[in-house]
């Protein structure tokens, strides 16, 4: 919130910020664009990674942190740079961190961010592509430090799937889903373990937290449409299948911050939703025709779209590769 003087005698009164007006006014389930400031002055320059590839392709999630009001997100291009960028509700201003500090000394190659970005507490985790190097970083001095990940076996290709934290899983937990690696792995603040191995794709595995259903939504992948819930105590539940292949490029994976369901913007320009208390998949309303990435990728319509809940104010946030464009989904 801000303050505005609100006659002489210099009596402040609260004003809704920008994103939380903006969202005041949205019906359940509709689709509006939403207006930034950048630190490199458009969202074009923002997400621009060189040679024409920007740092949101190859991934589908960014993180919110609700005690901050903070958006953070760390990706890459294929063959370019590789940043992370962070929005503030404060100022509503997206800033450009610039590269990592690993990037200078191993340039070059994918950089892609997946569903790699995780965050708790004051610590953004990233797991760094086709890696078993999981990186954090303290949002407050910017410090980059390295999370042991021995114990895991990501195979020969590497991290190629998603990072998430479950705070409800014992004193909360990190989760990395990884079909070509060991399946489900847990750290628990002092070791790594195998929670599961279900039947996944290959790569481009999802998994997202539902603070409202205290579950993890995960699975999909390369040629899959296997749905997965994950209970606090590591329970693993198969679900009805997504009717299409889900997973990075095949869909924009994330919650709805208003119900807890899954919601996937998928490659067929359809958004489908996940009630886990039915068990059952339905359609949703359609976003602008602008959303989606047309041809600008060959992977097709939902390529390098990212989103973020927040469930402050009951809306998720897009940034769509055409355009670019930042769109908001009011939840319900």
């Amino acid at each position: 919130m801000t303050t505005t003087a609100s006659n002489a005698f210099a009596v402040q009164v609260a004003a809704a910020l920008p994103l939380a007006q903006a969202a005041a006014v949205m019906a359940p389930g509709s689709w509006a664009t939403f207006n930034c400031n950048y630190s490199t002055g458009t969202l074009s320059a923002l997400l621009d990674v060189g040679g024409g590839k920007r740092c949101t392709e190859y991934s589908d999630k960014m993180i919110w942190d609700s005690g901050r009001k903070q958006i953070y997100f760390t990706g890459g291009g294929h063959g370019q740079q590789e940043k992370t960028i962070v929005y503030s509700d404060a100022t509503n201003t997206w800033t450009d961190l610039g590269s990592p500090p690993w990037f200078s000394v191993n340039p070059g190659g994918a950089t892609h961010g997946y569903q790699h970005n995780a965050f708790f507490g004051s610590t953004q985790y990233y797991l760094q592509f086709a890696t078993a190097i999981l990186h954090t970083r303290d949002v407050v001095s910017g410090a980059w430090g390295v999370l042991s990940t021995n114990g895991i076996d990501l195979g020969s290709d590497g991290a190629l799937g998603s990072a998430e934290w479950f705070p409800t899983f014992g004193t909360g937990s990190l989760i990395i889903v990884d079909g070509n690696g060991g399946g489900v792995y847990r750290w628990n603040g002092a070791s790594w373990s195998v929670v599961g191995t279900p039947t996944m794709g290959g790569y481009h595995n999802v998994g997202v937290y539902s603070p409202i259903k205290d579950l993890l939504y995960f699975g999909g992948g390369n040629g899959s449409t296997q749905l997965y819930t994950m209970s606090k105590t590591g329970v693993i539940t198969a679900r009805a299948n997504c009717p299409i292949d889900f997973g990075i490029v095949q869909s924009c994976t994330t919650v709805d911050p208003v119900s807890g369901k899954l919601v996937l913007a998928c490659i067929d320009q359809v958004i489908r939703v996940y009630d886990p208390v039915t068990n059952t998949w339905t359609t949703d309303t359609a976003p602008p025709v602008g959303f989606w990435s047309g041809t600008i990728y060959s992977e097709g319509a939902v390529m390098g779209i990212t989103a973020a809940p927040i469930y402050d104010y009951g809306v998720t946030m897009f940034i769509t590769i055409s355009g670019p464009t930042i769109y908001l989904r009011k939840g319900r």
